[in-house]
């Protein structure tokens, strides 16, 4: 790291070293030496900044929030029709394996720690309630519209989310049978059938290869 570095850029280059090697070796294998090293500082440096190891990791967790309601932000822009912020927000999380898998690595190790550290509890709720929020709002600004059908906003956003992190899920951990792909036509198919409503839908261009496709495993 420069020595010319902002003090904010330096503090910022730590927090993204510390996310790369939990990323690598997990929460609970991670010392502030490994990520002094990674990010080419002294652990002095390290220390001057977190004091504990807990206040690095969770402003790793900070970080993580920050940018999900900078992506969340840049899906459900008022101008845009609610369906087309529905797509945004599919493609935003299953558009990209390798920007997904870091973050639900990253996500599930925090997640484990969670009913053992109060701090990183409460950021881990903060980042579904921010996911939650922003769908809910989508989801409400599509009923005003007409686009989508006149029902319950929090349960429909709940469900969606609970679809959109399940698929993704099977995606990491049973990739044989499920692509990431597979899981957003899934995931696209479950919100237009559940949400909008008949006029919207049948106005919608049929997809060439819309059935979904699970990968076959050989077996019958």
């Amino acid at each position: 790291m420069s020595p010319r570095a902002s003090e904010e850029e330096r503090r910022e280059g730590i927090v993204k070293a510390a996310q790369k090697l939990i990323l690598k070796n997990g929460y609970g294998h991670t010392t502030l030496g490994q990520v002094a090293v990674q990010a080419g500082v002294s652990k002095g440096l390290i220390s001057y900044y977190f004091p504990k190891k807990e206040h690095l990791f969770l402003a790793v967790l900070e970080s993580i929030v920050d940018r999900l309601r900078r992506d969340l932000e840049a899906c459900c822009r008022e101008e845009l029709p609610a369906w087309e912020q529905v797509k945004l927000n599919l493609k935003n999380l299953f558009g990209s394996e390798r920007r997904t898998r870091s973050y639900y690595t990253v996500l599930i190790d925090f997640l484990a720690e969670a009913p053992r550290e109060k701090a990183v509890r409460d950021y881990t709720r903060v980042i579904y309630q921010t996911h939650l929020s922003y769908m809910e709002r989508t989801v409400a600004h599509g009923i005003a519209r007409g686009e989508f059908r006149r029902t319950d906003a929090h349960a429909a956003a709940s469900m969606l989310i609970a679809a959109m992190e399940g698929l993704i899920l099977q995606w990491l951990y049973n990739p044989e049978r499920l692509s990431l792909n597979d899981a957003y036509r899934i995931c696209e198919q479950y919100a237009a059938e559940s949400l909008l409503s008949p006029g919207v839908a049948c106005s919608l261009p049929k997809r060439e290869g819309a059935a979904l496709r699970l990968r076959s495993t050989g077996r019958k």
